[in-house]
């Protein structure tokens, strides 16, 4: 009898530390999309306040943005757009997004309300995107967004 608890405690042990290290990676990932989802929101706060400061921390330097019209631009056309006061956002909701993490890189995918105009014409309420973002020196960012209009 003692030798069966003896060896179910070690069964018990054993299995302990191994379903402890299948956690662990669970674990980051949901960190990591957190962190993710906390970076979408915070380029969408940022588009509302015309805060280019703030969005050039967080697309690199190599960012290429292909809106709603098939229209493609880098990031500094991206920029220039804001400051010129051309693009107006007075709104954008976030949903539906799922976070995809491939090491060191991540695709995020949504949807989003938004109301707004572009050179004076009112952007398309509803659209579907898809964000690709790297970590490069421990910090993520975004390389490439797509835009498309659903109904």
């Amino acid at each position: 009898m003692k030798r069966t608890i003896v060896v179910l405690l070690l069964a018990v042990g054993a299995l302990t530390p191994a379903q402890a290290q299948k956690k662990q990676p669970v674990q980051g990932i949901d960190a990591t999309a957190d962190a993710l989802i906390g970076i979408e929101n915070r380029w969408m706060e940022a588009l509302v306040k015309s805060d280019t400061a703030s969005l050039d921390s967080i697309f690199a330097d190599t960012f290429v943005d292909t809106d709603e019209h098939s229209h493609r631009s880098d990031k500094q056309g991206v920029l220039s757009v804001m400051k010129s006061g051309e693009l107006k956002m007075e709104s954008i909701k976030l949903s539906d997004m799922r976070v995809h993490v491939y090491g060191y890189a991540a695709v995020v995918t949504g949807s989003a309300a938004q109301v707004g105009n572009f050179k004076n014409q009112a952007l398309a309420p509803k659209i579907i995107f898809t964000d690709t973002l790297i970590k490069r020196n421990g910090k993520w960012r975004a390389v490439a967004s797509h835009r498309s209009v659903t109904e």
